[in-house]
């Protein structure tokens, strides 16, 4: 029955491809969804002006969807149905763009204004193998979906921390986790993906199959490759799912000495306990009076079941406990819990810009904040009372998670354990007005490259470039260095000669 479906749906593709190209026009948008509605099941394709194409055009940042309206969103339910929507847009020459949760910030990052916008959504598959060894995900599914399922089996995957974040493009980008410090970033811990390649071939890509496509994979995203439609990964016990955590709100005036604190928790605290994962989030919000440090702790390891109030703190965050706070809270909660406390709301325009130095230097940390703190004094006067929320993030990379990214070969993000300890500098905002979109992305470029510079005054630079955090105008993948660039180039080339997915695929970072 499968084959027979098969058939229907590749046959279906065959035929009107073939006739649209005998129209020898240049094929529209407009005739490669009318071919795709005919090539798929009845109400895979949703018009302008439809409720659904309503719900479809629905993004976390607002700058997807403002003026931005594709001729048809295409929704399929499996992996042949992608790969009979991609024969299709190769044929007619059509560019697309594909949405696994729509979490990117800038516009157009997984939306095709004027051309085809394939939704992942109905790729929600979330099967755990009988040995509780792997859990196979769809690549529809958002993070909550899965530590949902594996927090009743008492199961935990190297995944995302918020819950709205879509699967896809957490792994493919690299994807920190609660649980990185024990096992590396997601794309480390991926046994096996399901693609769809520009020629509309569905293949298995593991550590022994197809092995240039598996390091590509890992780090070098998926618009250059084909479309990953499921990841099999690696599963752990963890009791209830739950996660020792603690957050500090700290008053803007003892930033640097909540600074130096992470720094020594990143160059020394994290190595010696690889189960403490963190990161500190500077911001100006009226309601905590101003400037003010929020910084968050976990640990995988649970305090004595008898110590109710969580009073217990891990030794590796001790040092933490004689910053002043503003707020203090600690909980023991699970995974699901956690991603829904941090998960920013829909409904704001976003933007985020990032970089990476050396950790080794907690002054240079500190010597940020005035330069971040001079951008938001000229954000909050231009903005004239609109609300404009800024943050400047600190996330740790110490050694034993470049020390876990070599497994299997090591991935592509090429960061080794020699360059480290390093720290991941991310610049984000969100706004309402969309007068302020250009000035705002204008002031996080300039940023970033000030950041740079004072950086590789004092021989600290790295120049890393994480595609989940980065600007649309950042060199996200020769950021990777010359020899990764290279072969990335390689093994695009390879799986896509003729460049399908490299002309046709729009939105998102290319080789």
């Amino acid at each position: 029955m499968l084959s027979s479906r098969l058939y229907k749906i590749l046959f279906g593709a065959l035929v009107l491809t073939t006739a649209g190209s005998c129209t020898r026009r240049p094929p529209s948008s407009d005739v490669a969804c009318e071919a795709i509605d005919l090539a798929l099941p009845q109400g895979r394709v949703n018009y302008p002006g439809s409720p659904t194409y309503a719900q479809e055009n629905s993004y976390w940042s607002n700058r997807q969807t403002g003026n931005i309206a594709p001729a048809c969103f295409v929704t399929p339910k499996d992996a042949f149905e992608v790969a009979a929507t991609v024969k299709v847009l190769a044929s007619l020459n059509t560019q697309f763009s594909v949405k696994g949760g729509g979490h990117t910030a800038f516009a157009g990052g997984s939306n095709s204004d004027g051309g085809v916008t394939v939704d992942l959504i109905y790729l929600t598959t979330l099967n755990v193998s009988s040995d509780r060894r792997t859990v196979s995900i769809g690549a529809g599914n958002r993070w909550i979906n899965v530590s949902e399922a594996l927090d009743a089996l008492g199961l935990v995957v190297v995944g995302g921390r918020v819950a709205d974040v879509g699967v896809s493009g957490l792994i493919l980008g690299g994807g920190i986790s609660y649980f990185s410090g024990m096992y590396g970033w997601a794309c480390d811990k991926v046994r096996n993906y399901e693609v769809v390649l520009a020629s509309g071939l569905i293949v298995n890509v593991s550590p022994t199959m197809n092995k240039d496509l598996y390091w590509a994979l890992r780090g070098g995203g998926g618009s250059n490759f084909g479309i990953v439609t499921n990841f099999e990964m690696a599963v752990y016990e963890q009791p209830g799912g739950n996660i020792w955590h603690n957050r500090l709100i700290i008053p803007g005036a003892a930033n640097a000495s909540a600074i130096a604190a992470y720094q020594n928790l990143t160059v020394n605290g994290m190595p010696s306990d690889n189960k403490a994962h963190s990161y500190m989030v500077l911001t100006h919000m009226d309601m905590l009076g101003g400037y003010a440090v929020i910084s968050d702790l976990y640990h995988a390891d649970l305090p004595n079941t008898a110590d109710s109030a969580h009073k217990s703190v891990p030794g590796v965050f001790v040092p933490f406990e004689s910053l002043p706070t503003i707020m203090k809270s600690q909980s023991i909660v699970n995974t699901s819990t956690l991603s829904r406390e941090i998960d920013v709301p829909y409904g704001s325009c976003q933007t985020w810009w990032d970089t990476t130095i050396k950790a080794t230097d907690p002054s240079l940390l500190t010597d940020i904040v005035p330069l971040w703190q001079d951008h938001v004094e000229k954000l909050v006067a231009v903005a004239k009372g609109a609300a404009v929320t800024p943050f400047l993030v600190y996330q740790a990379i110490p050694l034993n998670v470049l020390k876990a990214m070599e497994v299997n070969g090591g991935n592509a993000l090429g960061l080794k354990q020699s360059d480290g300890p390093l720290m991941l500098i991310q610049l984000a905002a969100q706004w309402a007005d969309r007068a302020l979109d250009d000035l705002m992305e204008r002031s996080s470029e300039e940023l970033i490259g000030k950041i740079n510079d004072l950086a590789k005054s004092r021989g600290l630079s790295h120049g890393f470039v994480y595609a989940n955090y980065a600007g649309n105008k950042q060199s996200v993948f020769e950021s990777y260095g010359a020899d990764n660039h290279a072969k990335l180039k390689r093994v695009a080339l390879k799986w896509d000669p003729k460049g399908i997915l490299k002309k046709l695929w729009r939105g998102y970072f290319k080789l």
